[in-house]
């Protein structure tokens, strides 16, 4: 029986459908503004208090996270969501979960600003971005000025060509027909047999729509503090409603959900199911899910 089984799922066609797509190949073009960008993204005296920088809520040899149940601004300020992922983010839909910025360069400036963040000053940033030779001679030589428009151009374009290609799944979408498991093969059918498919596809697996999270179930994590799109639209339709979050990288991208509450992957695929899906799924259903979305995890390629 088991052979037999083998050979069903091998036998599967081993180009999946159209519901996916592979991290394109993107090359970088300007290599002194991506310098200049990945400068500012480590620099903590971007903060208000000079004690965070944007890698630290996203540590890019963390896969772009903290690891943290909610990202900490400064002053050790807690905040009330989790920090997504930044590798990959290019291709999401927004850039946060209620969609308030759409562009990289819209996060990064709301970032900056934001008091619970990193609080910062402009006029200020751009004096410390004067008085120091490195930065100052990187934006005359990119630019040939320093102002606002330029500092969160270069943060944009470093964060835009952070990705995580060459995933066993993605050489799989390319026609390897032996990267993957049996079992990661049958994950890959349940997948899209319960239906997770509908919400996470495209490029990044997700990203690319909004959902209302309680679809079947209400989530007893939500409170006034996390309404979601309805913080954006005012419509009652979108209190709950959330960026479907990318799954590239999930296994390595814990906790999970908005408000990071969930620690570990198997009780996340059990919960969403009964959330967005309405179903209970077997736990040897679950398991093998599970080591599908292990299959999602590509290679750092920070230059």
């Amino acid at each position: 029986m088991l052979k037999f089984l083998i050979i069903v799922f091998l036998s599967l066609p081993i180009i999946a459908d159209s519901s996916f797509d592979t991290i394109p190949d993107i090359k970088i073009d300007n290599i002194n503004k991506y310098n200049l960008g990945k400068k500012l993204f480590h620099d903590k005296n971007l903060s208000k208090d000079k004690t965070i920088s944007c890698s630290s809520c996203h540590n890019l040899n963390l896969y772009g996270v903290d690891n943290k149940e909610v990202y900490t601004g400064i002053n050790n300020i807690k905040g009330d969501l989790n920090s997504p992922t930044i590798y990959n983010t290019r291709f999401n839909i927004a850039q946060d979960n209620a969609g308030k910025a759409k562009t990289i360069k819209e996060r990064a400036k709301f970032s900056f600003l934001s008091k619970s963040e990193m609080s910062g000053n402009m006029s200020k940033l751009i004096q410390y971005i004067y008085s120091n030779k490195i930065l100052y001679d990187s934006f005359i030589s990119v630019y040939g000025n320093i102002s606002e428009k330029t500092i969160f151009d270069s943060i944009s374009y470093f964060v835009e060509n952070l990705l995580t290609p060459n995933s066993k799944f993605d050489r799989y979408l390319k026609g390897d027909k032996t990267i993957l498991s049996v079992s990661e093969i049958e994950g890959f059918h349940l997948f899209k047999k319960y239906g997770c498919v509908s919400c996470h596809n495209g490029i990044n697996i997700g990203g690319n729509m909004y959902q209302k999270l309680g679809v079947f179930s209400e989530d007893s994590h939500l409170d006034d503090t996390n309404i979601g799109r309805y913080s954006v639209t005012k419509k009652d339709s979108d209190k709950n409603v959330f960026k479907v979050p990318s799954l590239r990288n999930i296994a390595n991208t814990s906790p999970y959900s908005h408000d990071g509450s969930i620690s570990d992957l198997h009780t996340m695929i059990k919960r969403m199911a009964k959330l967005q899906l309405g179903v209970v799924i077997a736990p040897n259903d679950v398991k093998k899910i599970e080591l599908f979305l292990m299959t999602l995890s590509g290679d750092i390629n920070e230059y």
